[in-house]
């Protein structure tokens, strides 16, 4: 067995001796910096825009942006770019007919640790080459970013008008009737004036006699105002405001995160030139990104500004999200970024094929599968010359063929999921935590570390410490550490938009709280627990942390979601299950049911026993604590989803919502527990 250097004590972290405080934890620092580092002992990176123009310098003809290209027939075709400098000038255009219409009024930010003013710039729009020229023009020309999204909801998206006082919102001719209809409920505190189409050649009738007596304005018409006086650009300073991102969050109002340039390029400099580069992953490892994850979302943007930075190249996807394994195997990426939403969907998809195969395909394939996972674990070597080549070069296909490296995102993902990507893949995979507050950047595990659990360690742009959380029993001061992370760096956001007591619950003595539980390792790397709010105690005293619970469940083939609860006065949780209906193919056939819908399957009885039977299987594998088991199962015939309000954009369970739906569920299975024990 090959040892594994990031196991070694002190290997992502280690502790600043003297910074110990009752119920905290010493501060933990990168073992490689003393101190917190920036951007600037990197380079002469200032702002956001700088981001773009290094990788302009590196090759102004190299491809830059973009999208494929729509055959006579209707088909998609291949990916047609623009290069550098040709977004540039896009860019440049864009920016002056903002300052041209000079209809975006200063306002103040009411935060005494960012620029005094900021100007204001909506965007309600899907991931598409728009969106990018706006950003990138905002960063040029002096404005700030404020995205919108559908699934924030009504209330929310009208909550964000009135608190930023936006006056104009770059939309679709969709998202433009849906504020239509949104601010129809009322515009109270709203001084919206102008929506500026970028996707249709003219305004609908009902735009031009909406009652609200709103402007409209044509993507061609904005920009032919900035073709006719290009300014040159008048990048903000660092302390003004990058984007204010509004959180959906899985629990009340949205929150204005604001994040400055100097925040914003902390992040990716330091995560790249710090963390990246001495570990391997150079600039080639950011040569092509398929950009499908919401741009509204910091963890995207991350992404894009890195690849942009490396000079390399982002093709936007098609749009729809039954096409994203076209688009990868059409763009051929270096990366492949998600969430575990995806990565799960992806495994059971490659897992459910190969079990379906005859009894020779599926013994090589099982064996192949294990014999490549041991090889990882045991040697670090992610490659099998014969397993490859009959089988996994095969699979490595289905993201394109050329990727390089995995990373995965936002919430848990079951290790032996982990595992068996990379061994399908035959790539890293390695992941990471961060949040909105963090700028997306945060903890980063590094390549060589064949760890499945472990986030890594910070870095170098902030240090962390463990708070004891006494009432859901943590402590600081016992093996293994726990408590609530704290964060404190060059990447912390100034705080929430006109929220100061928001701000200062959340933002203490230059602490971000994150609300989450963590276990320290080790060898200086956290795992996540859970969130506070999350975690509920049983009627025994113990406690459940459910998306841990969530993702073992979830790793079992034939289970396509599922939500744990558990109430206080009782001794086990209880959970709802999403079936996985391409998975259950072969139930399905062996039980008459071959043409059962996924409503149809919930109200099995026998389905119901199957995934019961197989959950407890897997839970019993991952050594789950009995407490800790469901005791009882719900099917339910629809996947929870952004659209249904049951997801956040970043795919996380909206618990609060789904509680709700499921309260008079939840009662009914304890009640039948009771009945039958």
């Amino acid at each position: 067995m090959v040892y594994n250097k990031a196991d070694s004590p002190g290997f992502y972290s280690v502790p600043i001796p003297g910074t110990e405080v009752e119920g905290f934890s010493p501060v933990y620092r990168h073992p490689d910096h003393e101190d917190i580092i920036d951007s600037s002992k990197f380079g002469d990176v200032k702002t956001s825009w700088d981001l773009f123009q290094v990788g302009l310098k590196k090759n102004p003809k190299a491809h830059c942006v973009g999208k494929r290209k729509r055959l006579p027939d209707g088909k998609l075709g291949e990916f047609e770019f623009k290069t550098y400098d040709e977004f540039f000038e896009t860019v440049k255009v864009a920016g002056s007919s903002l300052v041209h219409h000079n209809f975006i009024k200063e306002q103040k930010t009411h935060c005494p640790t960012v620029s005094k003013t900021c100007k204001l710039v909506g965007l309600f729009l899907p991931s598409c080459e728009e969106w990018l020229v706006l950003e990138q023009a905002c960063y040029g020309y002096g404005y700030t970013l404020v995205p919108i999204y559908n699934t924030l909801g009504d209330e929310s998206i009208l909550y964000i008008l009135s608190n930023t006082e936006l006056e104009v919102v770059f939309c679709t001719e969709e998202t433009g009737k849906n504020l239509l209809r949104i601010l129809a409920l009322g515009t109270e505190k709203v001084i919206l004036n102008t929506l500026v189409l970028v996707d249709t050649s003219s305004v609908p009738d009902e735009f031009l006699n909406n009652p609200l007596g709103l402007n409209f304005m044509l993507w061609s018409d904005f920009i032919a105002k900035g073709e006719n006086d290009v300014l040159p650009p008048t990048p903000g300073d660092p302390n003004s405001l990058n984007i204010i991102s509004y959180t959906s969050g899985t629990t009340g109002s949205p929150k204005g995160v604001m994040i400055t340039h100097k925040q914003f390029i902390d992040t990716i400099v330091v995560t790249l030139e710090a963390v990246c580069k001495p570990m391997g992953v150079t600039s080639d490892y950011f040569a092509c990104h398929l950009s499908y994850l919401p741009m509204a979302h910091m963890f995207e943007k991350d992404f894009i500004n890195a690849v942009f930075y490396s000079g390399g190249k982002i093709g936007i996807f098609s749009g729809d999200v039954k096409l994203i394994l076209e688009d990868l195997q059409t763009l051929k990426p270096v990366l492949f970024v998600s969430v575990p939403r995806l990565y799960q969907r992806i495994h059971d998809k490659i897992m459910t094929g190969a079990q379906s195969k005859s009894g020779v395909i599926r013994g090589l394939f099982n064996h192949g599968l294990q014999s490549k996972m041991n090889r990882i674990k045991n040697e670090g070597i992610y490659t099998h010359k014969f397993y490859d080549k009959l089988i996994f070069d095969k699979v490595k296909k289905l993201l394109g063929g050329n990727v390089k490296w995995l990373f995965v995102g936002s919430s848990c993902l079951n290790p032996l999921v982990i595992e068996r990507v990379r061994a399908m893949m035959s790539t890293p995979l390695f992941w990471g935590y961060a949040l909105t507050e963090s700028c997306a950047g945060g903890f980063v595990q590094h390549k060589d570390d064949r760890n499945p659990v472990n986030l890594g360690g910070p870095s170098g742009g902030f240090q962390f410490r463990l708070r004891s959380i006494p009432e859901l029993n943590y402590f600081v001061n016992q093996k293994p550490m726990r408590g609530e992370l704290l964060i404190k760096g060059t990447n912390v956001s100034a705080g929430y938009f006109k929220m100061d007591d928001l701000t200062k619950e959340t933002f203490k003595d230059g602490w971000l709280y994150t609300g989450d539980v963590v276990e320290l390792m080790d060898n200086g790397s956290v795992k996540v627990i859970d969130r506070i709010k999350q975690v509920f105690k049983l009627a025994q005293g113990e406690y459940v942390a459910p998306e841990y619970v969530e993702s073992i469940i979830n790793s079992c083939m034939y289970v396509a979601q599922s939500y744990v609860v558990g109430n206080s006065d009782e001794s086990y949780p209880v959970g709802v299950l999403v079936p996985d209906e391409e998975a259950l193919g072969p139930w399905k056939k062996t039980n008459g049911m071959t043409n059962a819908t996924l409503e149809e399957l919930a109200q099995s009885p026998e389905l119901k026993k199957f995934l019961f039977d197989e959950v407890q299987r897997v839970l019993a594998a991952a050594n789950v604590k009995g407490f800790q088991r469901v005791k009882a199962i719900h099917l339910h015939g629809e996947l929870f989803s952004v659209e249904n309000n049951m997801l956040t954009v970043t795919f996380k369970l909206k618990r609060n919502t789904i509680r709700k739906k499921f309260e008079g569920v939840v009662d009914e299975m304890y009640k039948s527990l009771k009945s039958s024990s």
